[in-house]
Parts: structure tokens; C-alpha cells; sequence
């Protein structure tokens, strides 16, 4: 090998290895308070939306495989979207919009509360990566920023910003796929403690995560508790409830009637909160594990699909009550049991907002 080729080699690994030390000087708590913005995202069932040009849009890519397959660990997927390989949607915006604003329409699209949003760029003045970041801080959606340099225009929008103090693109890319696989090994390992297999996270769930558990809760002879309503409006009724459902078993589900059940069971202007809040608001509650959205207005379908080893109701349903419940009859016949907790007096949903549209505190 020829003497410059091997000086070159051993200039570049050098100055890599240099601004890596010099990143673990003074970035280290920026980088974990990125890692725990997306990590919370994740756990709460949000999805990480990214995108860069050029190689960051490979990054872009290379963090969202690491995430929905897996960095070390077999797991259930994360939900995580890179926005540069949509080529019908690219070029759609930029011969409709301009180039401009291939991220910034998609973020405005698919990006919910939940959400978070990765934008790559090794200068920080790529004008499509900056409109993408202004649009998901139009929506109120947390950002991350990794850049290089002085951060440019990029950096001030982010929630979060991770700027590699150096000029030259190739070492600032390096450095963003290491910050990337920081990210992913951290979340993975938060998320996914221990030596589980294919574990899902507590909070707001999708139905395949949890299907994908039921054979494994079964084959460990944990006991899967269901139970169910609209939970309009959040109260201790309910915590007093989900609390007494607990006990009852190992691992407790709580199915959330849609938006278009509630309004068809308790009528115009219900619900109060839309589906997702009502989730999000069940997920931060301590005896809950899994949240999980339903159509219809009984459980039928649900607990046909997931099959839990208890059902559980208010006491307004026990049998000496009369009140129809007609998803007993399914509980039972795959060998489940229903059983009902005591409910606080006065603590209906129906009575409390008929209580405040009267002005009238508890009595």
C-alpha cells in the first residue's frame, strides 16, 4: 500500500475518533435528552417520523430499520417512519409545491401529538429539512435536530438540538449514525428491559402487539384481566376501578370505546376528550398496563380476539342487577370468568357532568 494512501486512511479514522471525544465532552446531555424524548414517544405509541437529504437521508433510514426491526435485542417493532423513500409522494410535492416542501407536507400529514420528529441535516440550512422542522412545531409535535457546524437555521426550531462541532459533512454523518445507534440502544433497552423476548412496552398499544402476547401470557400462566368503557371524562370512579381489576389478575388491558361508539351510546356532544387523550390519560394511570382502542358499542370483538382470562364490570352489571351484559355468555365459553367491582356511590360519569352543568360541586 502506498505510504499517503495509508497516512490518508489514518487521518480520517483520526479525526473521526477526534470528534467523537470531542461530542463525548459536550454533548453527551444533549444527546440523552434526545434519547428520552424519543424513548417516551415510543412508549406512549408514537411514532418517530424522519428525513434529511443525501446521506442523512440514508440516516433517516438506517434509524428507522434499527427501530421498527431491531438494534439488539429480539422485540416487538417501534413505530418509526423515514419520509425520503416515498418516491410517488417526493415527487408529487415537488413538482406540485417545490422541492421545498417534500418534508414539511408529509410531517403536516401524518405527524399526532404522540409523535416526534427526527430532522437531519449535516449544515443545517438544507430548506426542506428547516420547513419540515417549522411544520412540526406548527403542530405542536417535539423535535430533534441532528446537525453540524453551527447548528443553522435548523437548530433553534428542534425541541432538542445535537450539533457535531465540525465543517466537514462525511465526519458530521459519521458522527450522526453513532448518535443514531445511542438512540436506538438506549430506547431499545428502556423499553425492552432484561432479557425479554418480544415484549411490549406499557401504555397505548396496537392490537397485533398484544395479540402477539397472549400465547406467551398463556404459556406463562399469567392472568390476562380485560376491562372496558368510554372514559369520557377521567375520574377517581375509574381509578377506583382499574385499581380493584388489578388485583384481579397480572397483566390488565383496558379497551377504549372509538369516538363513534361513545357518541352512539351517550348521544350528541359525547365524547368530551377525543380517543387519543382519553388513551393517553389511561396510559399514566398506575394499575394500567396496555390501552387499546375498540369499535363498536359492546366488547364483543374485542374479547373474542384477545380472549382474557377475566372480564371485568361495574357492580351496575351483576346478574341480581338485570342488566343486560352481552359479552357474557363469549367470556364463558372459552372458559374465561367475569367479575364485578364495586362501584363508587355518586361517581358516574352521567352524574358528574350533570353536576357541573348544574353548577354543583360533590354533595
Amino acid at each position: 500500500m502506498l505510504p499517503e494512501l495509508e497516512q490518508l486512511i489514518r487521518n480520517r479514522l483520526e479525526e473521526g475518533a477526534e470528534l467523537r471525544r470531542e461530542l463525548a465532552r459536550i454533548a453527551v446531555e444533549r444527546v440523552a435528552e434526545a434519547t428520552v424524548r424519543l424513548t417516551e414517544c415510543l412508549r406512549g405509541g408514537g411514532k418517530a417520523l424522519i428525513f434529511g437529504n443525501g446521506g442523512s437521508a440514508a440516516d433517516a433510514q438506517h434509524l428507522a430499520t434499527e427501530l421498527v426491526g431491531r438494534f439488539g435485542k429480539d422485540r416487538s417493532p417501534l413505530a418509526a417512519v423515514a419520509l425520503t423513500t416515498d418516491t410517488s409522494a417526493l415527487t408529487a410535492i415537488g413538482n406540485d409545491y417545490g422541492f421545498d416542501e417534500v418534508f414539511a407536507r408529509q410531517v403536516r400529514a401524518l405527524a399526532g401529538g404522540r409523535d416526534i420528529v427526527i430532522a437531519i441535516s449535516t449544515s443545517g440550512r438544507s430548506p426542506n429539512v428547516i420547513n419540515g422542522a417549522k411544520a412540526a412545531r406548527a403542530a405542536g409535535v417535539s423535535t430533534i435536530a441532528l446537525t453540524g457546524g453551527d447548528g443553522g437555521e435548523l437548530a433553534p426550531l428542534a425541541d432538542t438540538s445535537i450539533v457535531v462541532p465540525s465543517e466537514n459533512p462525511a465526519r458530521v454523518q459519521e458522527a450522526h449514525i453513532a448518535i443514531a445507534h445511542i438512540m436506538s440502544e438506549v430506547a431499545e433497552s428502556s423499553l425492552f428491559p432484561g432479557d425479554r423476548v418480544m415484549d411490549v412496552p406499557r401504555g397505548v398499544r396496537r392490537w397485533d402487539d398484544l395479540l402477539i402476547l397472549r400465547d406467551r401470557w398463556r404459556s406463562e400462566g399469567r392472568i390476562l384481566v380485560w376491562t372496558n368503557g368510554c372514559f369520557d371524562v377521567l375520574h377517581v370512579g375509574h381509578l377506583h376501578c382499574l385499581e380493584q381489576a388489578k388485583r384481579l389478575g397480572d397483566v390488565l388491558v383496558v379497551g377504549v370505546n372509538s369516538d363513534a361508539s361513545v357518541q352512539e351510546l351517550k348521544g350528541p356532544g359525547r365524547p368530551i376528550f377525543p380517543l387519543e387523550e382519553r388513551m393517553s390519560m389511561l396510559a399514566g394511570l398506575g394499575a394500567t398496563d396496555y390501552v387499546v382502542a375498540f369499535e363498536g358499542t359492546t366488547p364483543e370483538s374485542a374479547i373474542a380476539d384477545l380472549k382474557p382470562d377475566v372480564d371485568v364490570k361495574g357492580a351496575d352489571y351483576a346478574p341480581e342487577t338485570g342488566k343486560p351484559m352481552p359479552e357474557r355468555e363469549l367470556v364463558e365459553s372459552y372458559g374465561g370468568r367475569v367479575e364485578f367491582v364495586r362501584l363508587l356511590p355518586e361517581h358516574s360519569t352521567s352524574d358528574i357532568l350533570q353536576r357541573l352543568l348544574q353548577g354543583r360541586t360533590h354533595e
